[in-house]
């Protein structure tokens, strides 16, 4: 055999004798795992900062929920308090009734029929008796509507109609306050103002003035008015601090 055979032979046996197969590689287990544990926990921080945001917002809500609450009660208890006012409005009121009620029991004699006579024979003194016992028995017919009645509507037009018709007689600042009274029942509250205000600038002697102040300060108060409502409080309480009217002014000044 020359050289180049032998060198051929040479190089076949070498090739033959390696495995047919490359070892498969082999896979680093460590850095696997490595890689698996970074994934958990970027999933389990995620978490964590999702449920911490979540108790955040209950946190804030249950805070907010408190703070409704809180204020619910609050508007309660105002709700409270304007309830007892008016009540104590309408205990008044009635208290008024009556003593006006008592008062015409008192004085108001039985209208009796006037004697017929000729004009002539009538002296001046008697026909201003008639007058005036005329105007009583208008202005008894319209309390009545009220008092014995319950003729409200009625008996504002009968106030109205004595106004006009007796407007010398004694009675007319009475009238007025009776206007107001039923004005504002009727709510019609910018009327009633009126009324009380006839009474409480054009008849500053008159024993109601001191309610009718009172009570246009109310009318202002329930309108939004509040300073000219504590105006007319402070005048009522000023003027008449021993009225009944000057201590519920008092009570709702407090209030404002």
């Amino acid at each position: 055999m020359n050289i180049r055979t032998i060198t051929a032979a040479i190089f076949l046996a070498a090739f033959v004798s390696t495995p047919v197969y490359a070892v498969a590689p082999v896979s680093d287990a460590t850095i696997n795992g490595s890689s698996n544990s970074s994934g958990n926990n970027a999933s389990n921080a995620e978490l964590l900062k999702r449920i911490n945001e979540l108790s955040r917002i209950m946190t804030i809500r249950n805070k907010m929920q408190v703070r409704f609450q809180s204020r619910l009660d609050d508007l309660g208890q105002e709700i409270n308090e304007i309830k007892g006012s008016i009540e104590v409005f309408e205990n008044q009121l009635n208290q008024i009734e009556n003593r006006q009620r008592t008062l015409f029991q008192m004085l108001d004699e039985r209208q009796q029929a006037p004697r017929a006579q000729s004009p002539l024979s009538v002296a001046p003194s008697e026909i201003e008796d008639l007058g005036a016992n005329s105007a009583k028995a208008a202005y008894q017919a319209a309390v009545d509507l009220v008092l014995s009645d319950k003729q409200y509507k009625q008996a504002i037009t009968a106030f109205e109609a004595f106004v006009i018709d007796h407007s010398s007689s004694a009675y007319v600042p009475n009238a007025q306050y009776w206007l107001g009274q039923l004005l504002y029942k009727e709510k019609k509250r910018s009327e009633a103002r009126t009324a009380f205000l006839v009474v409480t600038e054009k008849y500053p002697e008159s024993d109601k003035r001191a309610d009718s102040l009172f009570k246009i300060g109310v009318i202002d108060e329930y309108s939004g008015s509040a300073s000219s409502a504590k105006s007319f409080y402070r005048k009522a309480i000023s003027e008449y601090p021993n009225s009944s009217a000057a201590g519920l002014a008092a009570k709702r000044l407090k209030g404002l």
